[in-house]
C-alpha cells in the first residue's frame, strides 16, 4: 500500500498557476533558430530530391514498356521461325497448294465442291452495295416490326 504522501497532490500533479492555466516554458531563440533551419533543410532536400524520383519512376516505366516490347517481339520471332520452318518441308508447301490455289499434281484428280452459302453471301453483299441509304433505314424499320 501507498502510503499518503507519496500520492500526487490533489490537483493533479500539475503545477498551475492563480488562473488555472499551465505554465509553459517559452522557447529559446535558439532552438528556433534550429528548428527553422532544420525545417529550411527538409524543404531544400524535398525541392532537391522530388525531380530525380520524378524521373526515376519515368525511366523505370519506360524500361518495363521496353521489356515488355521485347518480348512481344521473342514472341513473333518464335511463330515466325515455325513458320518458316513448316514452309522448308515440301509436303507442306505442296498441301497448302493444293488448298490454297486448288492445284494437284499430275495423275490426280481435284474435285471442287461449290456450295451455295457463298454464293448467298456474294448476292447479299451486292444488294447492300445497290441499296440507297432511305432503303437501308426502311429495311431496318421493317425489319424491328417483326420482332
Amino acid at each position: 500500500m501507498r502510503s499518503a504522501s507519496s500520492r500526487p497532490a490533489a490537483s493533479g500533479g500539475k503545477d498551475r498557476t492563480g488562473a488555472g492555466r499551465a505554465v509553459r516554458k517559452q522557447r529559446s531563440p535558439r532552438s528556433m533558430r534550429r528548428l527553422a533551419v532544420v525545417g529550411a533543410l527538409i524543404v531544400f532536400l524535398a525541392v532537391v530530391i522530388a525531380p530525380t524520383v520524378r524521373s526515376y519512376v519515368s525511366e523505370r516505366q519506360h524500361v518495363s514498356r521496353l521489356q515488355a516490347q521485347v518480348a512481344a517481339q521473342q514472341q513473333d520471332i518464335t511463330s515466325l521461325k515455325e513458320t518458316k520452318r513448316k514452309w522448308a518441308d515440301p509436303d507442306y508447301v505442296a498441301a497448302q497448294a493444293g488448298k490454297r490455289l486448288g492445284f494437284a499434281k499430275p495423275g490426280k484428280t481435284l474435285t471442287v465442291y461449290v456450295t451455295d452459302e457463298k454464293s448467298k453471301r456474294v448476292a447479299a453483299a451486292k444488294s447492300q452495295e445497290k441499296q440507297t441509304w432511305y432503303g437501308t433505314i426502311w429495311k431496318s424499320v421493317v425489319a424491328s416490326g417483326e420482332h
